[in-house]
């Protein structure tokens, strides 16, 4: 009977738990503010990334008010775009692929190009843009008047 219940638990194992596959999430509570030609807004929210995914979600009096999910399009409240149209949109140029994706994730922007390493992180001072990592803060701004900024709130 023992060894029925072990030869039982081992085809349970592998059935239910070989083909999992570990998709990693990491979440982290921000402070994301935007001003653009367009709009300003500063709120608290989230930045969720996994290993297939970045998402953006800010809240303003507990209400969601910005939902951007970053997967093969981007989708801004429920609405998706090729992320060259995207960026041309919301950032008014038209970036690369995964460019919004690198911001939010903290990551260098164009392979790293004029990347000059500093005490608390990095800057990048572009022909088109100033962006720039310290520690828990994002600050990216370019040259049509659009500005990020995010501060990880801990």
């Amino acid at each position: 009977m023992n060894k029925i219940l072990k030869i039982f638990f081992l085809i349970y194992i592998i059935v239910f738990g070989g083909c999992a596959t570990k998709n990693l999430t990491k979440q982290n509570g921000v402070l994301f503010t935007m001003v653009s030609p367009d709009f300003k807004f500063s709120d608290a929210g989230f930045i969720k990334t996994s290993n297939k995914s970045t998402e953006l979600q800010i809240y303003s009096s507990g209400v969601s008010i910005l939902k951007i999910s970053i997967k093969n399009k981007i989708c801004y409240n429920g609405v998706c775009k090729d992320e060259i149209e995207f960026n041309r949109n919301f950032l008014k140029m038209p970036y690369y692929k995964g460019f919004f994706a690198e911001i939010l994730g903290k990551k260098p922007i164009y392979n790293g190009r004029d990347l000059v390493k500093t005490d608390c992180g990095f800057d990048q001072n572009l022909s088109n843009a100033i962006y720039q990592i310290c520690d828990n803060k994002v600050y990216f701004k370019n040259q049509k008047g659009i500005k990020i900024i995010i501060k990880e709130i801990n």
